[in-house]
């Protein structure tokens, strides 16, 4: 074989390799479309900012996220400080309206023991959804937020995908992606 043919038959072959990879990037993206997951971020308020004590959240999530249980699994002497808990979503994701639920881990670096009251210097947690009801009747997925704590008020940026349980029409599932590029809505 000559050299002219060897090189066009190893550009065909990196050709098509591309190609297989750029189709694979397709089929995920189209299945995961086909789930209903949804892209979601935006920013949770500092306590007090909903009714009860609870958290106003802004972005594709418009509503009220409350803290249920927050138990710490920390040395009170330290200043690392980790705690697990359960919380609620009450709102809504573009038209799609109801609550769901999340257990959380949630970690942060104090400056100081915690215990003694010391301030939070950088803090963040996991959420996973573990059900919901109304139009998040089988919604599944996870959430992360951040906390930005040298401000005051502080407040919380999250973001994450949600996969909506029910048949979701393809108008709110469009409307919830306009809301998670970006966009803002009132509270249901």
């Amino acid at each position: 074989m000559s050299p002219h043919r060897r090189v066009r038959a190893g550009s065909l072959g990196v050709s098509l390799a591309i190609l297989m990879l750029v189709a694979s990037a397709l089929v995920a993206t189209a299945s995961a479309a086909g789930r209903g997951a949804t892209t979601v971020r935006g920013t949770q308020s500092a306590a007090g900012t909903c009714r009860d004590g609870g958290y106003a959240m802004t972005g594709s999530l418009t509503g009220c996220w409350w803290v249920l249980t927050f138990e710490s699994t920390s040395d009170p002497d330290k200043s690392h400080y980790r705690a697990t808990g359960e919380e609620l979503f009450e709102g809504c994701l573009g038209d799609v309206c109801g609550t769901f639920s999340t257990t959380y881990s949630f970690t942060a670096k104090t400056d100081g023991p915690w215990a003694d009251g010391a301030p939070e210097i950088h803090g963040r947690c996991h959420h996973p959804v573990t059900g919901g009801t109304g139009g998040f009747a089988g919604v599944s997925g996870e959430l992360s937020f951040r906390d930005i704590v040298d401000v005051s008020p502080p407040y919380y940026p999250y973001w994450g995908n949600l996969r909506l349980g029910g048949s979701v029409e393809g108008a709110t599932l469009a409307a919830a992606r306009t809301l998670s590029d970006g966009g803002t809505a009132d509270a249901c």
